[in-house]
């Protein structure tokens, strides 16, 4: 009821809010997607966001970015523009959440049969290779996970883990080649300057001091996940994106 009435409160300028939108498209739209949808970033069109559940704290991420997750402070805001993005983005958790064309309980189905249990965990089942998938629904739109979907690489993770990993991009493929030439390949799991822990695809965590290394290859830009566009029919696609955008951790 608080969050709904700061939202109302914030909403009864017209004005305040166009102004935001025209700000948000030009400041915020290319991670968090059009009207707030998601993208790269979370999407913002539900009632409540868990780093910004009053204004105060709205308010600070606008200003400063949220650098542990990846999101940094695009432009400095003036208090003006910071009031009006703050009416925007709250309007948007009175806007319908985009929605897919496809089928859930098929696309569960699809989910299962395509092996993705293997690397994802929804709800404590699966692996642990890639992204956690329970809450997924609010944190990406339907374009987004498409996009995932059929071509990895080009939407890598960003922002999802729940603990910060000190601005170290996530999920990131690494292959290490040891002193006596034996070679590794698996997820960057943290990495300090002495050494660099990975998971492999069997979910075994490895350390490694740098020291013992001959070679590190960072894949930046790269996915360890197969795309999927000429492995899924389109309705199968379909199907899969609307199953993964009602994940929302409800029971």
């Amino acid at each position: 009821m608080v969050v709904f009435l700061i939202a109302l409160t914030l909403a009864q300028n017209p004005a305040d809010v166009q102004k935001g939108k025209q700000l948000f498209e030009g400041l915020c739209a290319d991670c968090h997607g059009f009207e707030g949808t998601g993208g790269r970033g979370p999407n913002l069109n539900r009632p409540t966001l868990s780093r910004a559940q009053d204004d105060d704290s709205l308010r600070a991420v606008i200003r400063d970015g949220l650098p542990d997750r990846g999101m940094p402070r695009v432009r400095r805001t003036t208090d003006s523009e910071q009031r009006q993005l703050m009416a925007y983005v709250r309007s948007l958790g009175r806007t319908a959440r985009a929605t897919s064309v496809g089928d859930v309980q098929k696309g569960s189905a699809v989910y299962q049969r395509s092996g993705c249990a293997s690397c994802h965990v929804i709800k404590g089942e699966g692996g642990t290779v890639g992204p956690e998938l329970t809450i997924i629904g609010t944190q990406r739109g339907p374009d987004y996970l498409r996009q995932a979907i059929v071509d990895p690489a080009a939407a890598l993770p960003h922002g999802t883990l729940p603990v910060p990993s000190r601005n170290l991009d996530e999920f990131l493929p690494v292959k290490v080649v040891t002193r006596d030439g034996k070679e590794m390949q698996g997820l960057r799991i943290n990495e300090d300057t002495f050494t660099v822990q990975i998971r492999d695809s069997n979910n075994d965590l490895h350390s490694f001091r740098k020291a013992d290394l001959r070679e590190v290859q960072k894949e930046f830009g790269k996915s360890l996940m197969p795309p999927f566009k000429d492995r899924l029919p389109a309705s199968d696609v379909n199907d899969l994106v609307a199953y993964l955008s009602s994940l929302r951790g409800e029971k």
